[in-house]
């Protein structure tokens, strides 16, 4: 009687050292961890994404060429898209994103939203053309210097766009 107690209770008490022994290499499996420079990346890209969109749907409000209110459109809808895969990415790597716009941002959101009509296009398209440029540099770098596979895809993706981006605000910034 003794004997099947003592064999169920070995039984279970394996089992259970086992599950304790797996366990965190399930968790290894489900977010890999990332080096800082990694980290930053996602979290500095996340920040700029954030305000692009805020920025855009400024502009779709009050752009006064027809032109650069639908460049605002697509910049507000790409980087809505943008943001989504980055935050899914993020939440697979273990990093938590702010939502709140930084300072930094937020202040280039103020100055903007003071000014209207022709000065209001030019100082819009002037911040798109400068973010875009520091945007296109900090992808470049993620893309070619990643050490997170899943990082550097993302960077290499999302690039052409932010280059077209960037070209289409250097043209109407030039009419």
């Amino acid at each position: 009687m003794k004997t099947p107690s003592i064999l169920r209770l070995s039984t279970t008490t394996l089992a259970l050292c086992g599950m304790f022994l797996l366990a965190p290499h399930g968790n290894a499996a489900e977010k890999d961890t990332l080096d800082a420079a990694d980290v930053k990346f996602v979290k500095h890209a996340a920040a700029a994404g954030m305000a692009e969109v805020k920025v855009a749907e400024l502009g779709v409000k009050k752009a006064e060429n027809a032109d650069v209110k639908a460049f605002a459109t697509m910049i507000a809808a790409d980087h809505t898209k943008v943001n989504e895969e980055l935050k899914a990415l993020a939440t697979t790597k273990g990093i938590e994103l702010s939502d709140v716009i930084d300072p930094k941002h937020a202040d280039t959101f103020q100055k903007l939203e003071k000014l209207s009509g022709k000065e209001f296009d030019k100082e819009f398209l002037d911040t798109l053309v400068s973010s875009h440029k520091k945007g296109v540099s900090n992808f470049e770098d993620a893309a070619k210097d990643a050490k997170n596979a899943d990082v550097k895809a993302f960077a290499e993706k999302t690039l052409p766009a932010l280059k077209a981006h960037l070209d289409k605000a250097k043209e109407l910034a030039a009419k």
